[in-house]
């Protein structure tokens, strides 16, 4: 980046009917603050108004994201207050209404950067990556979308431990419960990249009607050990 050039905190990749999207701010463990958030819903609704049927999510750094800065302003010293909170949500419900999303998690996946990740149809991880939601201890309630997702995916029991307890889970545990695949981490970015790359080769209103019927179908997978809790 040259003097005077701003600096993209969420670069956009476009490459034909696939935008890949990177979290860049490595150096907050990419929490998403309010510019961040902006960056980011830009450029999901770009890729949408620009008919991309995938999306890869993606994130600089050792840590996938660190989950909403709650240090930083929430939008009340604009005047915006809940701005925050409402960008996380928007860009939720922008990835859900992309044919497929792909995301890789290298590192720790906390809170909203968890939703992030939860929003993916495919989600790989690395080893060493490892989730946690801490919102309900800390007196805010999980966003909507990621309640609705992981509650079809592993079933309310699972979902409420999940998103309740304040526990860590490792890659490990969740690939367990079918949320994540486990990839080596030297192998991460490349097999996101081609898997998010198969899938944009695919036509898109048939990749929007398969994705359809599935959520439609969705059902808990029969699992019969709870996960176990990963430890720090």
């Amino acid at each position: 980046m040259s003097a005077g050039t701003p600096r993209q905190l969420c670069p956009a990749e476009r490459l034909g009917n696939l935008v890949v999207l990177t979290l860049d701010r490595p150096e907050a463990r990419n929490a998403l603050d309010i510019p961040l958030l902006e960056a980011f819903v830009a450029g999901l609704a770009e890729g949408s108004r620009a008919g991309a049927g995938v999306v890869l999510v993606r994130a600089t750094g050792p840590v996938f994201c660190a989950g909403a800065d709650v240090r930083s302003d929430d939008g009340t010293a604009t005047g915006r207050p809940g701005l925050r909170r409402r960008l996380i949500e928007q860009s939720l419900d922008l990835l859900g209404d992309f044919p497929a999303v792909v995301a890789a998690v290298q590192g720790a996946a906390v809170g909203a950067g968890w939703a992030v990740a939860a929003a993916a149809d495919i989600t790989l991880a690395a080893p060493a990556a490892w989730f946690r939601f801490p919102e309900l201890p800390l007196g805010f309630p999980p966003p909507d979308s990621t309640v609705r997702r992981l509650g079809a995916a592993v079933g309310p029991a699972r979902a409420l431990r999940l998103l309740a307890l304040d526990e860590r889970f490792t890659a490990d545990d969740l690939a367990g419960l079918g949320l994540v695949e486990v990839v080596p981490a030297a192998a991460l970015d490349g097999r996101a990249r081609e898997t998010a790359a198969r899938l944009a080769a695919l036509p898109v209103a048939l990749l929007r009607d398969l994705k359809t019927g599935l959520s439609a179908g969705k059902r808990a997978p029969a699992i019969d050990r709870p996960p176990s809790k990963g430890q720090p």
